[in-house]
C-alpha cells in the first residue's frame, strides 16, 4: 500500500469516526462541561476557567485534526479524478 492510499484509508476511517453518534455524543458533552466550567466559575477563579479554556482547545484540536484527515483524504481523491480527466 502506498502512503498516498494509506492516507486515503485513514481519512476514510476518520470520515465515519466524525460521523459516529458516539464520537459526536462525547465531543459535544465534553464542550458542555468545559463551558458549564467555565461558565459557573466564580470571578476569582480565575484557574478553573483557564482550565476549561484549554479543555475545551484540546478537544477542538482532537476533532479539527480528524476533518483535517478527511481534507487530506479529498484532496488526494481530488488530485486523482483531476489526472484521470486530463488523461480523458
Amino acid at each position: 500500500m502506498t502512503e498516498e492510499e494509506k492516507m486515503v484509508a485513514m481519512g476514510d476511517h476518520a470520515e465515519n469516526f466524525l460521523q459516529s453518534d458516539s464520537f459526536n455524543a462525547i465531543i459535544n458533552s465534553l464542550v458542555e462541561q468545559c463551558f458549564q466550567s467555565f461558565a459557573f466559575s466564580k470571578p476569582e477563579d480565575e484557574a478553573v476557567r483557564q482550565h476549561a479554556y484549554y479543555q475545551y482547545l484540546a478537544v477542538t484540536e482532537i476533532v479539527d485534526t480528524i476533518k483535517q484527515r478527511v481534507a487530506v483524504r479529498d484532496e488526494i481523491n481530488n488530485r486523482a479524478s483531476d489526472s484521470r480527466s486530463e488523461e480523458e
